[in-house]
């Protein structure tokens, strides 16, 4: 197989012929001029084949298999291979990418102004797309598993709503207008009690759009991982069911198999945005998530429970909450003297 490096300010291919390692100097080319030349020397001696297949055929290979097995995360992980990734590495074989090539993908997405977070989630996609590509046999090693993600800066608490803000928002939910049909009326007002719902359960979007009538019993919600409707972490849990909680498991108790209107993650996503906006406020439908994170935090519930309750993988996740609990820091210091 060739390969390439950089000395000064000239690119080298390398390649073995019998037992003698072969190096041509390129001059002073652009590091995606060498990969072509590279490239094209493999394809030459019929080795083209070791660089395993295009990007743009395995993203989709990829996006298909991780839709099966992580179908709560699926719609966002597409979405940075459809408009990220697949449109820079296009049709280089697997084993042509480089930290190089990660690098410039990096400089380009902070020149569209993308945010450092946002940069992470898109090269841990493809670190995970390409280390599948190894687990399957397809290609023998992972070419970038060295590079480095941007470090992010932000540090921020996660949005969540109080009582007053909630109330605001289910009765927004109910302002329905004049013009609209009772078929999309009856529609605003199942979403005003599933907002109630993932607020009092902690539910994640997929896991409350897969829930069943079946998963409820008289004092619990179960909420299941089975093929074709998999919680986040591939377990079960159990969450009590709270009075706030009940009132909206019998408002949207109809004659049909789930709990929750049958719509798209994408779907059950702007709508809750739509109500956001009406109501003047900010966030999005993970919001109700970590606002039953913060109340059992600020109730003073312990942050184990609080990771069992969510269906945290670790308890890492839950400690973002740690400084809701109720006089902890102040707790902490009062007795300190120096």
């Amino acid at each position: 197989m060739a390969g390439k490096y950089l000395r000064g300010s000239s690119w080298y291919i390398t390649w073995v012929e019998g037992k003698r390692q072969i190096r041509q100097c390129l001059g002073p080319v652009t590091e995606a001029e060498a990969e072509t030349a590279r490239v094209a020397r493999e394809q030459a001696r019929g080795h083209a084949a070791l660089a395993g297949p295009q990007f743009l055929s395995y993203a989709i290979t990829y996006s298909q298999w991780h839709s099966q097995e992580f179908p709560d995360s699926y719609y966002r992980v597409e979405q940075i291979l459809r408009q990220h990734l697949i449109p820079y590495f296009k049709r280089r074989p697997l084993l042509t990418l480089t930290t190089d090539l990660v690098d410039d993908y990096k400089r380009q997405r902070f020149a569209d102004e993308a945010a450092a977070g946002t940069v992470i989630k898109e090269l841990r996609t493809l670190k995970a797309l390409l280390n599948h590509a190894v687990q399957t046999g397809v290609i023998s090693h992972n070419p970038i598993q060295h590079a480095k993600a941007p470090k992010d800066l932000a540090s921020r608490p996660p949005r969540w709503y109080t009582k007053d803000e909630l109330g605001l928002i289910y009765n927004t939910e109910l302002i329905i207008p004049k013009e609209t049909t009772e078929e999309d009326a009856e529609l605003h007002r199942q979403y005003r009690w599933s907002w109630q719902l993932l607020a009092n359960s902690g539910m994640r979007r997929g896991e409350a759009i897969q829930l069943k009538w079946a998963d409820i019993g008289q004092d619990e919600i179960r909420i299941v991982s089975e093929p074709g409707a998999r919680t986040k972490s591939g377990k079960w849990r159990v969450v009590p069911i709270t009075q706030g909680a009940a009132e909206a498991i019998e408002a949207l108790r109809r004659p049909r198999e789930f709990v929750l209107p049958q719509v798209t993650p994408f779907s059950l996503t702007r709508a809750f945005s739509r109500t956001l906006g009406r109501a003047e406020l900010t966030g999005s439908v993970h919001a109700l998530r970590h606002t039953f994170c913060s109340q059992l935090v600020q109730a003073g519930i312990p942050l184990r429970t609080v990771q069992v309750l969510a269906g945290h993988s670790s308890i890492r996740i839950t400690e973002k909450y740690a400084h809701l609990a109720p006089s902890s820091l102040r707790d902490a210091i009062v007795g300190m003297r120096l």
